[in-house]
């Protein structure tokens, strides 16, 4: 188990270099303006984010990690960067090779691969998870800053992170079943369909969160999908229960309260920093998303916490 904090990069170096530990649990806890490093394909990774941006190139696609979302990397090859001009809080977890496999062998269930390809159930190895962002919600994002919380303390335990950890994996098993469930309601004969649909339908969401705060249309979001705006719109509504343009306002609605709450920038340039189209579009969805205006926000002890309204 190796924890790296930002104090232990060598000469003030932005990469955090991870040759040689091929068999060990990494947790990143870094504090910075700077930095890069790559995960490798043996690995199951987690990336959170806080106070900023983090930019992951996976896939042939970037996708970008802020405080309202966490990105899994289900042992893929991925490159994260970052480029910020205030320190930002990365928190990121590698797995050691095995150790999701041997946390999940005796959890998971046929069902938790019914959105793999074919009916019948993989190999015992297999991760059920997608690589694609996922919204901080009361069931995996408690633990995470539980476990962000010990590091920031110094906390050396090796075992007490092996717990922690697996029960983490528990959690995000559980996560995942969430989104089983929701996927068997995609009008499809097949799971292999089915998988496809929400695969195209997180590549939307991906592109929302990561693009937000232009000004997104229809068609982008659709284009993203790889699907057209008709079909589109109707998947997506079927799986997030929402439109696809309520879940970009309400995207905006969240990183503006957070704005509200931890700058004195004025309303109108949180507006256009969002990119909501008028000061009482940021209103509307203010008061619709999270049941507050923009001043009682700003006056609120706490903005918040999740995407999802309070």
């Amino acid at each position: 188990m190796i924890v790296r904090r930002t104090q232990e990069m060598i000469g003030g170096d932005a990469a955090l270099g991870l040759a040689g530990r091929q068999d060990s649990t990494i947790i990143l806890d870094v504090r910075t303006q700077v930095a890069d490093y790559s995960i490798d394909s043996t690995r199951l990774a987690l990336l959170c984010a806080w106070g900023g941006r983090v930019d992951v190139a996976i896939d042939g696609r970037r996708v970008f990690v802020d405080d309202d979302t966490w990105f899994l990397v289900p042992q893929t090859p991925a490159h994260v960067r970052i480029r910020s001009p205030r320190d930002l809080h990365a928190f990121s977890v590698l797995f050691r090779p095995g150790m999701p496999q041997e946390v999940l062998r005796t959890l998971t269930t046929v069902d938790d691969h019914l959105l793999e390809d074919g009916e019948s159930a993989p190999p015992a190895l297999t991760m059920p998870f997608m690589p694609h962002l996922y919204t901080h919600d009361r069931s995996v994002t408690p633990v995470l800053l539980f476990i962000r919380r010990h590091c920031e303390m110094g906390l050396e335990d090796p075992l007490w992170y092996e717990e922690q950890l697996s029960f983490l994996l528990e959690r995000m098993l559980m996560h995942h079943r969430n989104i089983v469930k929701r996927a068997r309601s995609v009008p499809a004969r097949r799971a292999a369909t089915r998988r496809e649909i929400l695969r195209r339908v997180s590549l939307a969401t991906d592109f929302i969160h990561s693009n937000f705060e232009k000004p997104l249309m229809l068609q982008d979001m659709a284009r993203a999908a790889f699907l057209s705006r008709h079909h589109f719109l109707r998947l997506f509504k079927h799986i997030h229960e929402v439109t696809p343009h309520e879940y970009l306002q309400r995207k905006r609605a969240t990183v503006a309260a957070r704005m509200l709450r931890g700058s004195e920038l004025a309303v109108e340039e949180i507006v256009k920093q969002v990119g909501f189209d008028s000061r009482s579009t940021l209103f509307r969805a203010m008061r619709r998303f999270h049941g507050i205006t923009p001043r009682e926000c700003r006056q609120a002890s706490d903005a918040p916490m999740f995407m999802t309204a309070a």
